[in-house]
């Protein structure tokens, strides 16, 4: 067994997360060392991973990826090796060496070939334009245009210095998320994944839609430890989804429901994937109040997949649950411990560790608390798996991350983040709602075919700021930006939840695509509710939280209630709608609209109950006169 970890993969992943761990475990080096060890790594494992001239006839294609992974490497050597000059040098001052330059250069190209690969073209070309927007900007007419910047200052901005490659971005994958990454591998290889499924249905598993309900607790749970959309519905869904389908939920339904829950991950506390840390250090906020802001909007995303999920098996007399998928309580209680480890990282965070010292002991109690049973207990090839399997899932952060310092550079040293916050403005005419409507556009359009981290990256630097010109609240600007680049892992046409759930539930792509789009109505509307009153994400009196959080779960029942159809009994087109404009007046904070809303949504629902009852009471009464005569 100890053989499938002396291939280069395994070997490169291994040093990897064994240099990341001592920095968590030993000490820190500076950041340009760590921060360019990190791509150097990166880098060369997704040459390895994703190999392009491995089935070539010709002998310098077929090896070139192990030229490139040599490159990549020496590029994290030289950094380190040259330490003291760069430490002591003066930044756009001091003469670069021909190395400096050749590093310079071939960092940013093994990026975006890196970028080609792993990510796709999308972002990979947009890096590209940035690139070429920094040289000849000079060219660009009107508002966008800049004095452009020379070949010195790229090579300073990208290599050597905290504003390109080396910023912010892979800082936040070097200093927090590939700990947490590795600590979800650990997790999952320990059982603990599979312990969260287990745990839903045992919870879910005798209400109404209990298959569905369960699908929707398991994928979040999982979601927000993993930070993958199309990986957590790979993962869950496999199991979720012909669940799902045998209970009675249409394949189409079912795939939606996966999809829409395992995005939901990626905003649900208390990791909520990536994303949330460059959040926090974007906005320069501690971690802990971005999870705080972030729990009552994530909690109703999920009431509102769980009132769906409910009305529809109502209406469809979906099968309340089924007895082979329920999991034995001995069963369920013997892998209990596996679950410490995550209350672990939720103290450690919360009684004022830092991320990376939270998340490294964290992993060490996986190990340590699989020893507790001998069905659990961690060997070596448990623990090489889990450093393995952690690196790998890393670079699909990491390289995003690299990418977007390239964009980050640019538009920092061309002033460009500026100039797009006023473009949104103008277009908008200066109207709030309206800015905000085409920043959630731009978020969508920047996610298509993107990992979240990505999208919100670019989000961040080129659209959050105009919202915050316009004087909202920077925690919600910010993850208003997060939401809607979540979103649009389920909005057509790039819908890559949807399309992975349609995939294991055997239903076309494209209906299934705009079906989740449809059902994920209510949830594109939270964004919008706690935009316009962060008192939704705890910033405020008592008084309005509470009223904020009562009138938008009312105005979510009413529009889910509206998406599926059902209320009581079935509603006709005219009530849907009437349902929906109800739902908006109550989401939308306005005291007045809040009033009307909270009244007629009352009005509504007496009426329709009372309907639903005296039906009952003729109906019944129809089958006593049918029997008697």
């Amino acid at each position: 067994m100890i053989k499938k970890f002396l291939t280069p993969i395994a070997i490169i992943a291994i040093l990897w997360a064994l240099f990341q761990l001592y920095l968590a475990g030993i000490g820190p080096m500076t950041a340009q060392i760590q921060r360019s060890v990190h791509v150097a790594f990166a880098l060369a494992l997704t040459f390895l991973l994703v190999r392009r001239g491995k089935d070539s006839k010709v002998f310098l294609f077929r090896y070139f990826d192990f030229v490139l992974v040599a490159v990549s490497l020496a590029s994290g050597a030289y950094v380190y090796l040259s330490e003291d000059r760069l430490v002591a040098r003066t930044q756009f001052v001091s003469e670069l060496s021909y190395m400096d330059y050749f590093f310079g250069i071939v960092i940013v190209l093994l990026v975006l070939e890196a970028s080609r690969r792993l990510v796709g073209k999308t972002m990979t070309i947009l890096a590209a334009v940035f690139i070429f927007y920094a040289f000849f900007g000079n060219l660009v007419p009107g508002l966008l245009n800049h004095s452009g910047l020379d070949f010195k200052q790229m090579v300073e901005i990208m290599f050597l210095s905290a504003d390109g490659i080396l910023g912010v971005p892979t800082g936040v994958s070097v200093d927090y998320v590939f700990y947490f990454i590795m600590f979800a591998a650990f997790l999952e290889i320990s059982g603990g994944g599979r312990l969260f499924i287990d745990l839903a249905f045992k919870i879910t598993g005798r209400m109404k839609g209990g298959p569905a309900k369960a699908a929707i607790m398991a994928s979040g749970g999982m979601g927000t430890i993993s930070g993958s959309a199309v990986g957590n519905v790979a993962s869950t869904g496999v199991f979720t989804i012909p669940l799902m389908k045998r209970a009675g939920y249409t394949p189409k339904f079912a795939a939606s429901i996966e999809a829409l829950a395992s995005t939901g991950g990626q905003i649900l506390p208390p990791i909520m994937g990536a994303a949330a840390f460059l959040l926090a250090d974007t906005v320069g906020v501690p971690y802990t109040e971005v999870i705080l802001s972030a729990l009552i909007p994530a909690l109703l995303f999920y009431m509102a997949l769980l009132i769906m999920v409910h009305l529809q098996a109502i209406k469809g007399d979906v099968t309340t649950y089924s007895r082979d998928v329920q999991t034995k309580k001995e069963s369920v209680l013997k892998r209990i411990h596996l679950l410490l480890p995550l209350g672990l990282l939720v103290f450690l965070i919360f009684s004022g560790a830092t991320l990376q010292s939270a998340a490294f002991w964290s992993i060490l109690s996986v190990i340590g608390v699989s020893y507790i049973r001998k069905e659990t207990r961690f060997s070596l090839t448990n623990i090489l798996d889990g450093l393995v399997q952690g690196s790998k899932q890393a670079v699909q952060v990491a390289i995003p991350c690299a990418v977007a310092g390239i964009v980050v550079g640019v538009v920092t040293h061309s002033g460009l983040g500026m100039k797009l916050g006023n473009l949104i403005i103008n277009a908008s005419f200066g109207i709030p709602v309206l800015s905000a409507i085409l920043v959630a556009i731009g978020c969508i359009i920047l996610g298509m075919g993107m990992p979240t981290t990505s999208a919100y990256i670019m989000g961040a630097m080129l659209l959050a700021p105009s919202l915050i010109s316009l004087d909202f609240h920077p925690v919600a600007a910010q993850l208003f930006v997060l939401y809607f680049a979540v979103l649009s892992m389920i909005t057509p046409p790039i819908a890559l939840a949807t399309y992975s759930a349609a995939t294991i539930a055997k239903t076309d792509t494209n209906t299934t695509g705009f079906y989740a789009f449809f059902l994920g109505i209510p949830l594109y509307l939270i964004p919008f509710a706690f935009l316009f009153n962060p008192a939704m994400l705890l910033y405020g009196e008592i008084s309005s939280i509470i009223w904020v959080t009562f009138t938008t779960t009312i105005g979510l029942f009413m529009l889910s209630s509206a998406v599926i159809g059902y209320l009581f009994d079935n509603l006709g087109t005219g009530m849907r709608w009437i349902l929906m404009i109800l739902s908006a007046c109550l989401i939308i904070p306005e005291g007045f609209t809040d009033i009307i809303g909270v009244i007629f949504a009352g009005i509504i629902i007496l009426w329709k109950k009372r309907t639903v009852i005296e039906a009952a009471k003729n109906n019944s009464k129809k089958q006593k006169m049918d029997q008697a005569t």
